[in-house]
């Protein structure tokens, strides 16, 4: 794929029509001055079929935002403000008109129609929702009989027959207990149940976490796969960013209750833009190449309660400068989108990625490892460079990492730390003439991804 094409494509991307639209969702846990900031202005936005990946350490507020925008929050959890919209466009026989509902304003009764009908969760402890009393049959025709009153007994046995073969289980469990099924058949039961009623919108909360590796990689490819034939959009929440460059089209990463960068599958493992994405991705191994000391990202994230000032990821950065610990970066798109002649102010098409961190806002030359062009430009005046193509793709674990600059000492600001002497890059060639100490730009060079729109 040329670069044009790859332009292409992801004009097309932005052009397709919007399921669900997060606009400044704040959610606090507790009331007046005692009350923790957990999401703070989140915007999102999910595409008809698209896998969106939520990305972020534990405790970044991910399942808090998942449980938020579909009111399924519990207390002390309050929506505080924001938006959120379900562009509603039902199928079938016993499908209502097409409809725009804010789920933030909606009564119960809406509520009620609308989820598992149209908008189903898969919940963080999927092996133990369950009802450990009620057979898998009992369960997975109840949401039929709520739903579908129009079936009769025996058309819902047949469609809870039809579930558990579409998600590769045989009908004789129909008549099992939870407990009688191993983990990974429960798993399924509950993927069989959220498909049940065929939603426009899937939220997966963190489903394989508790499977083993194999397991984890059969029920994922039975995902995707239903997913093809089924047509719903997927909000795909881990904290394997790993596991998402595979999956997900397009990937929001959180810190400390804030996204702090949202791009493509792509765009984010060729060349993230803010040093917590860097940080996430060099945290698991490349399988091929020379070993390479693995770092990770030092520190811990901040409590909620006690935030520190400017940006909150600035204590564990080893790129913080005076200004990341003084004012807190606003989520906007990154400077070199809009420079190198691939969107904004060189006549392009808008760039639809964004970076909360100061060091993208074009004033002052960004680090190497975060400065590294997407898609790859050209090196020579008219020609084009190829990018390959997703049958040639390497595993996402194929990756080969750009380490991070040496962890700041425990204890000691990085502020208060000698700034690293950033070499310039040049944007219409993507190289810098120099780089920070322990960087490198050789993960512009590797394939994408299995499944990156590249």
């Amino acid at each position: 794929m040329t670069q044009s094409q790859i332009l292409s494509h992801r004009v097309a991307v932005r052009e397709r029509e919007a399921v669900l639209e997060v606009r400044g969702l704040d959610v606090d846990y507790g009331h007046g001055p005692d009350a923790v900031r957990a999401v703070s202005g989140a915007d999102l936005t999910l595409h008809r079929g698209e896998v969106l990946g939520l990305a972020g350490e534990s405790g970044s507020g991910k399942s808090t935002l998942a449980y938020a925008l579909t009111r399924l929050l519990r207390a002390p959890g309050v929506i505080t403000g924001g938006e959120v919209l379900f562009h509603s466009r039902p199928q079938g026989a016993d499908a209502g008109p097409a409809e725009t509902v804010d789920l933030l304003a909606a009564n119960a009764a809406t509520l009620r129609r609308i989820r598992w009908s149209e908008l189903a969760v898969v919940f963080q402890s999927a092996m133990h929702a369950l009802n450990p009393v009620a057979r898998i049959d009992a369960q997975l025709t109840d949401v039929l009989k709520a739903h579908r009153r129009s079936m009769t007994a025996a058309q819902r046995r047949e469609r809870a027959v039809e579930l558990l073969r579409m998600v590769g289980i045989s009908a004789d469990r129909l008549r099992s207990y939870p407990h009688e099924l191993s983990g990974g058949m429960r798993q399924r039961v509950m993927i069989a149940m959220t498909l049940a009623l065929e939603p426009q919108v899937v939220i997966m909360d963190e489903p394989t976490t508790a499977l083993d590796v194999v397991t984890q990689r059969e029920i994922l490819e039975e995902l995707m796969q239903l997913r093809e034939r089924l047509g719903f959009a997927v909000v795909f929440i881990t904290h394997d960013l790993s596991l998402l460059l595979e999956l997900a089209d397009s990937i929001a990463v959180m810190y400390a209750g804030r996204i702090v960068e949202r791009a493509s599958a792509a765009e984010l493992f060729r060349a993230p833009r803010h040093p917590y994405s860097l940080g996430l991705k060099n945290s698991f191994p490349s399988l091929h190449g020379e070993r390479v000391r693995m770092e990770g990202i030092p520190g811990s994230p901040p409590s909620l309660r006690s935030m520190p000032s400017g940006c909150a990821f600035h204590p564990r950065c080893a790129f913080a400068t005076d200004r990341c610990a003084e004012e807190q970066p606003p989520l906007v798109t990154p400077a070199m989108e809009l420079l190198d002649g691939r969107g904004g102010k060189a006549g392009g098409p808008p760039s639809d990625r964004s970076s909360a961190c100061w060091l993208q806002d074009g004033r002052h030359p960004a680090p190497a490892a975060l400065a590294l062009p997407f898609p790859p430009l050209p090196t020579t005046p008219g020609t084009e460079t190829s990018v390959p193509s997703s049958a040639t793709a390497q595993s996402a674990a194929d990756i080969a990492t750009v380490p991070l600059p040496a962890p700041t000492p425990a204890g000691v600001r990085p502020v208060d730390v000698a700034p690293v002497d950033f070499a310039p890059v040049d944007v219409a060639s993507g190289a810098a003439s120099g780089e920070p100490s322990g960087a490198s730009s050789g993960a512009s060079a590797v394939t994408p991804p299995l499944g990156s729109s590249s």
